[in-house]
């Protein structure tokens, strides 16, 4: 099985160095690392050059000749590797020994297209808290599915073949290849911890789970209330996010046979089901308040929440002012 490593760099002179060390310290070691950089201003080429000339595997760098964003800069690293297994990379956490070995071998006996381990939390100087981010995922309420960080995948071959490239209309690209494992009924957690997970000031995820401090559902359901108060949760984002996943689906449904094609063609239909479901729903919140408790209740009556977050997402379109 190659092992590739897909690393994406921007300014992380700060933290890159100790990513990279870490990957030298690995138990199996990868076939190739490819890294992207967006234009770093900082000392992150000079680390890499470094890098490259000690490295006992291949390292194949870039710097974009022009800006292509946190996902776009992933997306080009991810179409250059060619392992059968793909690791993501961020630039400033730091992997344990065994973490490639681990997945590896788990990947090998798995029929899973991605698996995703468990991350320790640290702060800023990589000292843990005390906190996992499954535990924090769990104690905070929340859903395997809402566990998408892309510096805990290890990707196999056949998923990015379906689902990539990754399109520009997408905001993220660690849940655009999570969600298409989940859609299919592919993705596997693995609770081991087989990394630092770094927060500091300059971490590009603010997901209430990525706190150095433990979160309950309280403060999962105070995060939500407050994105209702200040108008930020958009059922136009959600539709136009599933709308442009489900043309990811019926492009990859053209690339495959079965059992692929039998998987995709289940996730399509759910993900048609969620959109009408988000046409629905915006169409209720275009009526004034007191218009939109009947059809949110017979919406209930009919499911039609069960693809959401349930009473909370009846709640919300009821109390809105934001489509």
């Amino acid at each position: 099985m190659k092992i590739s490593i897909a690393m994406a760099t921007y300014n992380g002179a700060a933290f890159l160095e100790e990513q990279l060390q870490s990957f030298l310290e690995q138990t199996r070691q990868p076939e190739e690392i490819i890294i992207t950089d967006d234009g770093s201003t900082d000392r992150t080429l000079d680390i890499i050059r470094t890098f490259a000339e000690r490295a006992p595997f291949k390292v194949w760098w870039d710097q974009n000749e022009q800006k292509l964003g946190y996902a776009g800069n992933f997306n080009k690293a991810l179409r250059h590797t060619t392992g059968d297994l793909v690791f993501l990379s961020d630039q400033d956490d730091v992997w344990f020994p065994g973490k490639i070995d681990t997945l590896a071998q788990r990947a090998s006996k798995s029929s899973a297209f991605i698996l995703m381990n468990n991350a320790a939390l640290t702060d800023a100087n990589l000292n843990e808290v005390g906190l996992t981010k499954l535990g924090q995922i769990r104690s905070a309420g929340l859903t395997n599915s809402s566990f998408v960080m892309g510096c805990c995948a290890a990707i196999k071959r056949d998923l990015l073949d379906l689902c990539l490239p990754v399109p520009k209309e997408y905001p993220a690209h660690d849940s655009w290849i999570v969600k298409f494992a989940e859609g299919m009924k592919r993705k596997e957690i693995i609770d081991q911890c087989l990394q630092y997970y770094r927060r500091h000031n300059s971490n590009e995820s603010q997901f209430i789970a990525n706190r150095p401090q433990r979160v309950s559902r309280w403060d999962t359901y105070s995060h939500r209330l407050h994105k209702l108060i200040y108008q930020e949760h958009s059922l136009n984002e959600s539709y136009n996010k599933n709308y442009v996943l489900l043309r990811g689906v019926q492009a990859a449904k053209e690339k495959c046979d079965e059992p692929f094609l039998s998987e995709l063609k289940a996730f399509e239909d759910e993900l048609k089901v969620i959109i009408t479901g988000l046409g629905i729903r915006t169409t209720i919140r275009k009526k004034s308040r007191a218009k939109r408790i009947i059809p949110v209740a017979n919406l209930w009556k009919k499911g039609g929440y069960r693809n959401f977050s349930g009473f909370k997402s009846a709640i919300i379109d009821i109390m809105s002012n934001q489509v």
